[in-house]
């Protein structure tokens, strides 16, 4: 005799723990209430900057994040010598 086998009617569709973000932090339910959706996001149109206020905020941009991928990169690079004279 061929074994019979066992349905898959255990899910019921009950929710045991409903998503309605009551259970999340206070922290998380400040930071999460005043987002807009994606769809709201795309229909914002263009912004009122000029091809030059882009650029200066670009240039702006680069000049904050610059020196601190450097820090970065020598903080890296500085690791990696010590390894490799502490293991040579």
């Amino acid at each position: 005799m061929a074994k019979q086998k066992k349905s898959d009617d255990w899910d019921d569709g009950r929710t045991i723990a409903p998503m309605t973000g009551d259970e999340l932090p206070a922290y998380r339910k400040a930071s999460f209430s005043n987002r807009e959706s994606k769809r709201q996001l795309k229909n914002c149109g263009k912004s009122d900057l000029t091809k030059k206020e882009r650029r200066a905020l670009t240039r702006a941009f680069f000049a904050v994040m610059l020196p601190r991928f450097f820090i970065i990169l020598a903080s890296f690079s500085i690791v990696f010598l010590i390894l490799y004279l502490w293991l040579s």
